[in-house]
């Protein structure tokens, strides 16, 4: 089928993209820039003009396509507004990324025995309310017979990149010290790239309409992440930070984050689509792996104490 990819330069969207093609469909990708064209066509995406902001431009794209899958952001209400309304009646199926984020519990570094499933009735915190409206959203528009399906993350990781991942890598090369919120026993669901980009064409060919589905092939603790890292970089050992110095390294909203627990269970992928995970595990990507070779001393000795900014 021809697939219309939201985000398709990005780095979700990038790696859904290829998958498709090398299982034979056809995508096509929004792109605001020529840029963006450029990219797309080496890829061998075809580039379809238009902007999130720009509801005639999204009901443009998707007249071309049979499905969409929106990867492009999981908190831009008026792009899934404007695509559920694009979709609607016509029988194509709409993929909407959304994120095990959701769960973010702000634990301050500490663990949890909780592990959600996808019909937990979850309530989220306020910030993230929005988020999980626009997933209830896409539920609805199934309800009311469009071909809907809502697929959420968790820690992304693979090729160097995460959205997690780069912002622990970058304040820990600009300090020169790789740290934890308070104990960092908060726990958080990892998905590898190629494994999630899997999940994804196993979604568009068979998952049923309304389905919700939690991604997740491990989870680990913050520390064992900060621990891996300082040792990618050659530092003595992850250190514990308090709240506020954890949000000066970071920013609030991320450090906030990062010491939540997101752990979830996705035994419904693995059951209804027949999803199998075959990644390598989180730990070892980062120290072994292409965060090695992306990320690690390339001639430059980082030191405790030392700033690279």
């Amino acid at each position: 089928m021809k697939v219309l990819i939201t985000g398709a330069t990005g780095y979700i969207g990038r790696a859904v993209a290829q998958r498709l093609l090398t299982a034979g469909h056809d995508v096509t990708g929004l792109v605001r820039n020529e840029l963006g064209v450029r990219t797309l066509t080496t890829a061998g995406i075809e580039p379809v003009h238009g902007a999130l902001d720009d509801a005639d431009s999204l009901r443009a794209a998707v007249e071309g396509a049979d499905s969409v899958i929106e990867t492009a952001s999981a908190d831009h209400a008026e792009s899934t507004t404007a695509l559920l309304k694009a979709i609607a009646g016509t029988g194509k199926r709409f993929i909407r990324t959304s994120g095990t984020g959701i769960y973010t519990d702000l634990a301050g570094g500490e663990p949890t025995g909780i592990v959600h499933t996808e019909d937990d009735g979850y309530r989220p915190i306020p910030p993230l309310a929005p988020r999980y409206s626009l997933d209830v959203m896409v539920q609805e528009a199934a309800q009311a017979g469009d071909d809907t399906v809502v697929l959420r993350p968790t820690m992304i990781y693979g090729y160097g990149g995460s959205e997690q991942l780069p912002m622990m890598l970058r304040a820990s090369l600009r300090d020169g010290v790789s740290r934890y919120l308070g104990r960092g026993l908060n726990r958080y669901g990892n998905v590898y790239l190629d494994d999630l980009a899997d999940a994804y064409l196993l979604a568009l060919e068979h998952a049923p309409a309304g389905s919700v589905y939690n991604l997740a092939t491990d989870e680990c603790d913050f520390r064992r992440i900060a621990e891996a890292i300082a040792k990618l970089f050659g530092f003595g050992g992850a250190v514990s930070a308090t709240e506020e110095e954890f949000a000066q390294a970071l920013g609030p909203l991320p450090a906030a984050g990062l010491g939540s627990n997101s752990r979830v269970d996705s035994t419904r992928a693995r059951t209804e689509l027949g999803w199998a995970p075959q990644g390598p595990p989180l730990l070892d990507e980062l120290v072994h792996g292409s965060y090695r070779r992306i990320w690690g001393p390339k001639g430059i000795t980082v030191t405790p104490g030392q700033s690279t900014a």
